[in-house]
């Protein structure tokens, strides 16, 4: 377990002055992609290592942060030209700027690893009604939060809800400041290993409704009609070469991750993972317009929005490759 160098990193992350990180892009081919820890995600930072990106001609720059919250924030603030999240910051980051964004992939959709934790005496999500729940509020927690309670017959104002982003769930915990907390891998996975906690919801009993994506400003796609097509193929390429080197690949992906190789596939076993091809079907799908009308209408009705849902399909676009 290396949890206490994933903090060490991300600590180190967000010390950095806002000058440096966020400061204007002198390269106008370069593209600056906001991104989170989340197995999902670390299969762009091994295509990084690699060098698979700069073999497609694609100049990219993973803007790590530590958690979905900063990673909304930090596209918000124009400080990044895309963002590696789930479908929730995309509506935010869509409806809050009120500029056109393209889903450019759906990397996987999560089938598991974003869990509801909480103290062993909590049996159920039913037994949250009059508790304190952690979660990040005005992204995925929240969401996740939401649907967890309107499955079990309760409503987000039978709850005290108390924002901790993931780098502090850990100690809220330990310190029962909070009696529950929505997590998910790597965070959860350290978590965890508390046996004080367990879960008492995942993301597999709420199927379809947590799809992640990879979406870019669409001004940037505009001059730019090639890249994503390039990137999709890297992403394929990536795939193929976790598949004929597993080992290798899961270490460097778990080491960054802060966690084992074990405990990182354990992650990546709740996860669905996609190919170009089946993104671009999904893409293409109602079912992600219902998604987006979904996380949009839900964010609304726990009042952490302050943008119309009226044209949240307009700002957020599925982007077709056409070879």
């Amino acid at each position: 377990m290396k949890a206490n160098s994933l903090v060490a990193l991300l600590g180190l992350i967000l010390s950095l002055p806002i000058w440096l990180v966020g400061c204007s892009n002198p390269n106008q081919n370069l593209v600056r992609i906001a991104i989170n820890p989340w197995p999902g995600y670390e299969f762009l930072h091994l295509a990084q290592a690699k060098g698979f990106f700069k073999q497609a001609g694609l100049n990219i720059e993973l803007v790590e942060m530590a958690s979905l919250a900063d990673v909304q924030r930090v596209y918000i603030q124009g400080r990044a030209d895309g963002l590696a999240s789930t479908i929730i910051e995309a509506v935010h980051a869509a409806g809050n700027t009120q500029e056109p964004l393209a889903i450019v992939h759906i990397p996987d959709y999560s089938n598991g690893a974003d869990i509801i934790l909480a103290h062993n005496s909590i049996k159920s999500v039913k037994d949250l009604k009059g508790k304190k729940i952690g979660a990040e509020i005005g992204s995925l927690g929240m969401y996740i939060l939401s649907l967890a309670l309107d499955k079990n017959g309760l409503k987000l104002s039978d709850v005290e809800i108390l924002n901790v982003e993931q780098l502090a769930g850990e100690q809220a915990m330990l310190n029962r400041e909070i009696d529950a907390f929505v997590s998910y891998p790597p965070y959860a996975t350290v978590i965890q290993q508390h046996k004080q906690f367990k879960k008492i919801l995942t993301s597999a009993e709420l199927p379809g409704d947590v799809i992640d994506s990879i979406a870019l400003r669409a001004s940037v796609l505009q001059d730019k009609p090639r890249w994503a097509a390039k990137f999709i193929k890297v992403w394929d390429k990536t795939l193929a070469y976790v598949k004929n080197n597993k080992k290798e690949s899961y270490e460097i992906m778990a080491a960054r991750e802060g966690i084992s190789s074990a405990e990182f596939e354990d992650a990546l076993s709740g996860l669905q993972l996609l190919s170009a091809k089946e993104s671009q079907k999904s893409l293409a799908s109602n079912n992600l317009k219902r998604n987006i009308d979904k996380v949009c209408q839900t964010l609304a009705s726990a009042n952490t929005i302050e943008f119309s849902c009226s044209n949240i399909n307009d700002l957020l676009l599925p982007y077709l490759v056409k070879e």
